[in-house]
């Protein structure tokens, strides 16, 4: 029911993001966030999909193969929300407190998307399990952040690295399976603890 609703804002909230990140950060800092999150997305949401099943999306919501093609761009504008407000937080350039509080942070805004989407049916939980807010299994929020932490501590070796803006993206792009693949066990270490 109104998926365009999620479509929207996510595509609004992802044009957004990606502006700030472009004009504050630089345009080689957000194309690598941006293009290695929605291709790390898109491998994620696929495998989610085809092998384990664990959600289902409502058929109004465009795809692109089983995935969903402009739903998938909330997850790198989550994971840059909680990248900035932890960038207020803590001035540490050391890695651990960044990716703590983006962890924090990123649960945090997932939750409210979550609940939103589950009461108007834009996801549903094969098995919500013990579940917050009508539907929505309390592992989810700790999965968002974990995706978080996840990113950034690739994002910010592949940030810190020699490489020009384009060696960035395309080592972002490569690697975004590997984060794909890593978040996906997290999930489900989460799962069988949630």
């Amino acid at each position: 029911m109104f998926t365009f609703v999620v479509e929207f804002l996510s595509l609004v909230l992802f044009v957004g993001c990606a502006w700030h990140a472009a004009r504050y950060e630089s345009r080689g800092f957000a194309q690598a966030w941006f293009i290695g999150a929605y291709v790390y997305a898109f491998i994620r949401e696929t495998i989610t999909q085809v092998a384990l099943q664990t959600y289902a999306y409502a058929p109004e919501i465009v795809r692109l193969g089983v995935a969903q093609a402009i739903v998938a761009l909330l997850w790198g504008s989550v994971f840059y929300l909680a990248y900035q407000f932890a960038r207020r937080f803590t001035a540490s350039p050391n890695f651990a407190p960044v990716a703590a509080l983006m962890f924090v942070i990123a649960a945090s805004l997932a939750l409210p998307i979550e609940a939103l989407a589950a009461q108007l049916h834009w996801w549903l939980y094969a098995d919500p399990g013990h579940a917050l807010f009508g539907g929505v299994p309390i592992s989810v929020p700790l999965i968002w952040g974990g995706g978080a932490a996840i990113f950034y501590a690739v994002f910010s070796k592949v940030n810190s690295s020699r490489l020009p803006d384009r060696g960035k993206l395309y080592a972002m792009v490569t690697l975004a399976p590997a984060i794909a693949a890593a978040h996906l066990l997290f999930a489900l270490a989460v799962g069988f603890i949630g």
